[in-house]
């Protein structure tokens, strides 16, 4: 909500004049202002000075996938699954009626 009345403040009081918009804006910018004074500070994890020849490698692991892709996948995995029974029935009736199948 603060963001669009930070950007209408902007297009209608600053570019367009209207001073209810502007001291809108000035109040709304001000709120905006106070958030960023209380933020919280980042936190400092590891600290200690490089020598020379010395880097920093910095890792992170994959996201985790989101619903859609698992939904996917799971769609995939039943698609898959739904293939090789299909193959195996096939396989099994070609099977049965070979000449070596009914000779055994």
């Amino acid at each position: 909500m603060l963001a669009y009345l930070r950007a209408r403040a902007l297009s209608r009081g600053f570019l367009g004049g209207s001073r209810f918009w502007i001291g809108l804006g000035a109040v709304v910018w001000t709120i905006r202002f106070c958030q960023w004074l209380v933020r919280p500070e980042t936190e400092v994890i590891y600290r200690e000075p490089l020598g020379r020849g010395e880097s920093v490698v910095i890792r992170h692991a994959d996201p985790l996938p989101t619903r859609k892709q698992r939904k996917q996948a799971k769609k995939q995995a039943k698609k898959t699954d739904r293939k090789t029974a299909k193959r195996a029935q096939k396989q099994a009736r070609k099977t049965k009626g070979s000449p070596e199948a009914i000779a055994a």
